[in-house]
């Protein structure tokens, strides 16, 4: 399940390069050029969401009514929030409790049998799912031609 968040922000140039910033939230970032501080301003909001879903903390209603300064840029930045309750394990962790390497790691992920999402280099990946994966029976390797038959 993803939460889409979206806020407006102003960005104007200081000496520096530019601010991002979210009056709302009182979130303030800044980058060397324009695609730079958009990146950094998706990226300060996509991780303060993430800390209001942990908490179980309502976060503020969206005002897209900002006031805009001469000079300033009006922007709206959108992103994806992914909770996990259940708990994350980072993909070095999902390695050594199912025993597989990254690539398996990474297929797991992409067939959807692990639910995850990416925080900065990494992915965080479900508790439960790793749990239920851990403890589900079948042997490795192929199955018999006896088997495949009936």
């Amino acid at each position: 399940m993803k939460e889409r968040m979206t806020y407006a922000a102003r960005i104007y140039k200081n000496d520096y390069g530019y601010l991002a910033e979210f009056p709302q939230l009182e979130l303030v970032t800044q980058g060397t050029d324009m695609d730079d501080v958009l990146y950094m301003a998706s990226d300060v909001l996509e991780t303060y969401f993430y800390d209001y879903l942990h908490d179980k903390e309502a976060p503020p209603t969206p005002d897209l009514d900002i006031e805009v300064r001469p000079g300033d840029t009006y922007v709206i930045v959108s992103v994806d929030v992914v909770p996990l309750a259940d708990g994350e394990l980072t993909t070095e962790e999902v390695m050594k409790a199912l025993g597989v390497n990254k690539q398996r790691v990474a297929q797991l992920r992409a067939s959807g049998r692990i639910a995850a999402y990416k925080q900065g280099r990494d992915y965080l990946h479900s508790r439960s799912d790793v749990e239920v994966l851990r403890r589900a029976t079948r042997k490795p390797g192929r199955p018999h031609k006896a088997l495949l038959a009936a």
